[in-house]
């Protein structure tokens, strides 16, 4: 009976050696393979689209419409720049930005590539299931985007699940001026008006002495914030202004970033509003207070003209 007992404790205590020897060289791996892990290049693999159709993804488009991306598309599209979750490349003409979703951002590792992290590290399953909230959240926004607020948002079009034969090949240069051809079907993208940040904007327009262009384009950015509340549309990022997440294209702002908004009901306009001048609109105010007093004074003379017409009368 001691024989036996020890033997089981023998199996017991070999049982777990051998999974703290996995888990100590699974660990040494990953820190090599990030070590060894050569520089961050675009390439087609970041940007293919390796997920099974999802009809929630689906949009169906006029004929014109996938007729005018593919005609747009055949110019060269030359690298913006590239964030957590997509890189950014804008056309020749200046008219049109095409972001590309990177794909291993939302990839779960399948539980056959790491059992060791699925049974055993919580830290990591929370990770996988993130990515998959992750993606659901990025297209969940894109599709509203160009479904319900195409205007405020410059959206023109959004590839989400494969397709085959219906995008052209594409050609882009990279931020090296490497080019990359390959065909869109493959890809999840966007399609959005190329819009330029508001501090240049502003800058060009004072340097040429164009005040009044420059205290609409101040307007413009009220009536985006303003149009989308009234919409039900509200952004959650605080950053709004650092990041430049909004920026102007011929006549009016638009939302470059769209990845934070969501859709309320029953918005309380005044509320919101008081909230976008007094938090998200703040670094804007500061830096015209600083560089143009004049258009922080027109700033404020129509922040509270807004903030008056959205007063609820009082009852009697």
């Amino acid at each position: 009976m001691k024989k036996f007992s020890l033997r089981k404790v023998s199996y017991v205590v070999l049982f777990g050696l051998i999974i703290f020897i996995g888990l100590k060289v699974n660990h040494i791996d990953k820190r090599l393979s990030d070590i060894s892990r050569p520089a961050s290049k675009f390439s087609y693999e970041q940007i293919k689209n390796q997920f099974p159709h999802n009809p929630e993804w689906d949009i169906t488009y006029p004929p014109d419409i996938e007729q005018f991306i593919n005609m747009i598309t055949q110019q060269p599209f030359y690298f913006l720049g590239k964030g957590y979750q997509a890189v950014a490349f804008g056309s020749q003409d200046g008219e049109y930005a095409l972001k590309f979703f990177y794909q291993d951002r939302f990839k779960k590792v399948p539980f056959w590539n790491n059992p060791l992290d699925y049974m055993f590290n919580q830290g990591f399953r929370d990770k996988m299931e993130e990515r998959q909230k992750h993606r659901r959240e990025i297209f969940t926004s894109s599709k509203m985007a160009y479904l319900e607020y195409p205007e405020e948002s410059g959206m023109l079009y959004v590839h989400l699940n494969k397709t085959d034969g219906e995008i052209k090949r594409m050609k882009l240069y990279d931020n090296s001026g490497m080019m990359h051809s390959f065909k869109g079907d493959g890809t999840s993208f966007v399609v959005q008006r190329k819009a330029e940040y508001i501090q240049p904007v502003i800058k060009s327009l004072m340097k040429k002495g164009e005040v009044e262009e420059a205290k609409a384009r101040i307007d413009q950015i009220f009536d985006l914030l303003l149009g989308m509340a009234k919409k039900g549309f509200l952004d959650s990022d605080m950053a709004l202004i650092r990041n430049n997440n909004i920026g102007f294209v011929k006549t009016r702002a638009i939302y470059i970033d769209i990845g934070h908004i969501t859709k309320r009901s029953n918005v309380d306009l005044e509320k919101r509003m008081n909230f976008e001048f007094n938090r998200r609109l703040m670094p804007l105010y500061g830096w015209l207070k600083y560089a143009y007093p004049e258009l922080a004074d027109y700033y404020n003379t129509r922040k509270v003209e807004i903030l008056e017409s959205l007063k609820k009368p009082a009852p009697n």
